[in-house]
């Protein structure tokens, strides 16, 4: 368990000092950029214009990557005390939320933010992975910080990421 979170604090340390970031007031994320340290190389994050699902209203993000064959997209359901964040591309939905012990990944909870069916879920999402994702870190993160976690760690579920790869 320790190298675990060696591992991920030394992976969120790397992408710090290699993403950049244009950020303005209160969280508004207009661009955001990195490193994923995946084959998938290179990201940029960009807000979309806000989602309304059912009765509720989330921030939409897309994740591109510089060899992915799709961009990723992030759905940010803002609670009062935290965030979730769900994260789909083509093949995959996951969810990344936060809790008292820290910010980590699950599967979609929520019926109404759910849109592939289990059946394909599960046929591209690494359950060993998951479980290794399940705290990523021990505390509370910003907006803009789960998002650089997210392009960093999203393509570590998938069981081929050639699944997302352009290449």
């Amino acid at each position: 368990m320790k190298r675990v979170n060696f591992v991920a604090g030394l992976l969120f340390f790397v992408m710090i000092l290699s993403g950049s970031s244009v950020v303005a007031a209160g969280d508004a994320v207009s661009v955001l950029s990195g490193n994923s340290l995946t084959e998938l190389g290179n990201y940029q994050i960009t807000e979309l214009e806000s989602e309304t699902i059912g009765n509720e209203t989330v921030r939409k993000f897309q994740i591109e990557y510089e060899n992915g064959s799709a961009p990723i997209v992030v759905l940010l359901n803002e609670r009062k005390r935290c965030n979730d964040f769900i994260v789909r591309s083509n093949v995959m939905e996951i969810q990344y939320v936060c809790k008292k012990s820290g910010f980590g990944a699950t599967t979609i909870s929520n019926s109404d933010f759910r849109v592939l069916p289990e059946q394909t879920n599960n046929m591209f999402l690494s359950q060993e992975a998951l479980s290794r994702q399940e705290k990523i870190v021990n505390s509370q993160v910003s907006v803009e910080k789960a998002l650089g976690l997210i392009a960093c760690y999203y393509p570590g579920l998938l069981k081929n990421i050639q699944n997302i790869s352009a290449n």
